[in-house]
């Protein structure tokens, strides 16, 4: 093994240590987790572009890197739950439980009643990299999907495509959201955005959806996550509107989270039935593996969540 080699597998073991209960080295990890994120990128290059970029499959050092972030949630997840579920109405009783927990009341409440403009403006801009690539996210998981499931996760892309109206596309509508935050409040601070936002919860954030819906052996991993993030995301979005609204925000700028407070409400319920049902009554072994997922994409939303809450309100 070359020295390179060695240092490599050094530095993913402070950056996703095999120990739960140790504490990750936050500089590797954000090395690493930027590395994916750029490797993940490739794969929504625009056709126009694509003559540009080379081989686009994972190196080896990209591959190890994967196993070892993937290996580290993998273990806090199974850590986290008491009994993996092996049935649909297991799994129902206990992910319910899991996705009310995962609402946030408190980063909700703040956002409602006392964030600031930029609080409120860092707090969008952090989930840019997520929500910026979500409809290519939710294309991706419908690949080999049959009957019911094809048809929910369709009816949840054409919602994301705005019904067929370009100017209503979800991405569309958050990036109008995103570039306004970022031209008309953060530049008027002095706040480098970039550095702020170089923490690697945020690309954690990112990566995990990214991962999974890229890699296809762990394509349950990809609708678990995205399963929770439909069902607890629009308590955040009505907080974000009603603590927008109280700071005067224009309401072509808030659309795109006013929207969703109710079309996710309905993804939510939709892709449970769905998709977590049909999955699994035709293979019992996917309640795992969707409890799994859903309690990796727990941990990463949260960790996430309370890192904007720490770091980046009451910056101006």
């Amino acid at each position: 093994m070359s020295e390179t080699s060695v240092l490599l597998d050094t530095d993913i073991d402070q950056a996703f240590p095999t120990d739960v209960g140790e504490s990750p080295d936050d500089v590797a990890k954000l090395r690493f987790l930027r590395e994916l994120h750029g490797h993940y990128l490739n794969f929504f290059t625009p056709p126009e572009e694509s003559l540009k970029i080379g081989d686009i499959e994972a190196s080896p050092r990209v591959a190890r890197i994967e196993e070892a972030w993937n290996a580290y949630e993998e273990r806090r997840a199974l850590a986290a739950i008491p009994s993996l579920p092996t049935n649909v109405e297991e799994f129902r009783d206990w992910y319910f439980t899991v996705a009310a927990e995962n609402e946030y009341e408190d980063l909700c409440d703040y956002l409602r009643n006392d964030a600031t403009l930029l609080d409120i403006a860092l707090f969008m801009l952090a989930e840019e990299k997520v929500d910026g690539r979500f409809d290519d996210i939710i294309a991706l998981s419908q690949i080999g999907t049959t009957g019911v499931t094809k048809m929910t996760i369709a009816h949840n892309f054409w919602d994301e495509m705005g019904n067929g109206d370009y100017d209503t596309v979800h991405t569309s509508m958050f990036d109008h959201s995103a570039n306004w935050m970022r031209t008309a409040v953060v530049a008027e601070h002095d706040i480098d955005l970039d550095s702020v936002l170089e923490i690697p919860e945020v690309y954690a954030n990112a990566c995990e959806l990214l991962m999974y819906g890229l890699n296809r052996k762990h394509i349950l991993r990809s609708l678990a996550s995205i399963g929770l993030l439909e069902q607890t995301a629009p308590a955040r979005f009505a907080a974000t509107v009603d603590g927008s609204r109280r700071l005067g925000v224009p309401a072509d700028v808030v659309r795109y989270q006013e929207v969703h407070v109710h079309v996710d409400e309905d993804h939510g319920r939709e892709w449970f039935d769905g998709v977590f049902v049909p999955v699994i009554e035709r293979n019992p072994q996917a309640a795992a593996e969707f409890a799994i997922g859903v309690q990796i994409r727990g941990h990463v939303a949260s960790e996430f969540y309370r890192k904007v809450q720490d770091t980046l309100f009451g910056l101006g």
